[in-house]
């Protein structure tokens, strides 16, 4: 377990991370400076200010693959589980999974609460205000209940009003779990593996399950507080009582998680608010491309997906499940072996059953690996013929929730597109992948090495070249 505030210190080791002093942030607000650092696939940015906490943007989301990046949108994510910042994509998508529903577990470990100084309110905290808006606003915020089955998480994010009321929205299904004045603490500032899985348990729709049952009570050290145990590495902790269980007000936007299940609107009064030292936490410019809370959504909702396509059939023919959040997760794929002629229908079918977030399954060849978003639209292009592989539904499919041009409710087709060579096919029939060795006569191969070998003659690397 990496807490938030070691994790950003990892990133800006990593030379990822950008920190700005507090008269640099005058005249410009911060989700402005977000959202335009995400535009440009720069680095994370943290916000160091004299009045309030200090804040961290972009520190769950990467860079844009249609540019070119060594990094990968989840790069800062696998560091933020443990793993090596270039691991691999699916070591990512299994470890997020592990974090879920897991049966039997250890049962949770504790520590010491690291968020001990009481702040005056919750208005002192300073969390950012936005150019367009009334109200600071609090995003990527992880609320906590406890029943006498356990504490229940989930995502929940809203508006601060005054000094001790906010406006918020969280899952219904948290909410339908309170039935009295129970606490409700606003973790902000958790560990990763926290967050994500709180984002995990949403958009699988398993807020109901206790985090004693998922495995991230084996992974993230815990602390009780009044709205049940949060971890003990939280930056700032919020408890709160519900004022409103059914406020009269609407938000002006959702983070990205309301896609995948309902979500409702509590007003909650704020009773006590503590802090560490020196606080630093998370916040998103929500409904902007490649936002914190479109990444998170996106990977939890690839390693559902990928954990249970393999499942399916009692084999694991699926290579990588993948939602671009270049493409705002409008569309799905899924790079994977086809097992028999069919087979590609029934994994589209498949996918399109387990989330509505998206409306299009694009299925690619195992080899294809899930850093090169360009070898999935190139494959598009040169296997998948329009009149053959792109397969329509009827047009009374229920309409997707992410897709902007799929605002109006109303249904449509879906489409699934195998970009996957056709198992039947003969080898003869499929073309050989451009070499060196494949695309030169032999004379002209030889040429090459020779003047290769010629130019680094003498270099103390020379070995290394010519063996390229």
């Amino acid at each position: 377990m990496i807490p938030f505030a070691q994790y950003l210190r990892g990133l800006d080791g990593d030379d990822d991370l950008l920190t700005l002093a507090a008269d640099e942030l005058a005249d410009v607000p911060p989700d402005v400076v977000a959202a335009e650092a995400l535009r440009a696939s720069g680095p994370a940015i943290r916000y160091n200010r004299v009045d309030g906490v200090d804040l961290a943007s972009g520190s769950f989301s990467g860079p844009d693959r249609m540019q070119r990046r060594d990094a990968q949108p989840w790069s800062r994510l696998a560091l933020g589980l443990g793993l090596e910042s270039d691991g691999s994509f699916v070591s990512v998508l299994e470890t997020i999974t592990g974090l879920g529903p897991a049966g039997e577990t250890d049962g949770p470990t504790y520590d010491t609460q690291a968020a001990s100084r009481t702040v005056d309110s919750v208005q002192a905290l300073g969390l950012p205000q936005g150019a367009d808006d009334v109200w600071p606003v609090l995003t990527l915020g992880m609320a906590s209940i406890a029943t006498a089955d356990g504490t229940y998480w989930a995502p929940i994010h809203g508006s601060i009003v005054g000094d001790e009321t906010l406006r918020v929205r969280t899952p219904a299904a948290l909410a339908a779990l309170l039935d009295g004045n129970e606490t409700i603490s606003i973790a902000l500032g958790v560990p990763p593996a926290a967050i994500m899985t709180a984002y995990l348990l949403a958009v699988t729709d398993h807020v109901a399950v206790p985090i004693q049952a998922c495995g991230v009570a084996d992974d993230v050290p815990l602390v009780p507080t009044n709205g049940g145990l949060v971890p003990s590495a939280t930056e700032v902790v919020i408890e709160t009582t519900v004022a409103d269980h059914q406020p009269d007000f609407q938000s002006d936007r959702r983070e990205a998680w309301e896609y995948c299940l309902e979500s409702t609107p509590l007003a909650l009064s704020v009773e006590r608010v503590i802090a560490t030292d020196e606080p630093v936490v998370p916040f998103s410019p929500v409904g902007r491309p490649l936002a914190d809370d479109l990444q998170l959504t996106g990977v939890t909702t690839a390693a559902t997906l990928y954990h249970r396509v393999n499942n399916y059939w009692g084999i694991s023919p699926v290579e990588w499940v993948l939602l671009p959040a270049e493409a705002e997760l409008g569309f799905c794929v899924v790079a994977t072996d086809v097992l028999y002629a069919g087979f590609e229908w029934q994994l589209a079918n498949i996918l399109f059953t387990f989330s509505s977030l998206f409306d299009t399954v694009i299925i690619v060849d195992e080899d294809v690996a899930p850093t090169d978003l360009g070898r999935v639209l190139g494959d598009i292009w040169v296997k998948a013929h329009p009149s053959r592989d792109w397969i329509f539904s009827d047009a009374s499919a229920p309409a997707a929730q992410r897709p902007r041009y799929r605002q109006d409710g109303q249904t449509g087709s879906r489409l699934y597109v195998n970009a996957a060579w056709d198992p039947r096919w003969e080898d003869s029939y499929i073309a050989p992948r451009v070499t060196f060795e494949t695309s030169f006569p032999p004379a002209v191969r030889e040429a090459a090495r020779t003047a290769w070998r010629t130019r680094y003659d003498g270099d103390a690397a020379g070995g290394d070249h010519d063996e390229q």
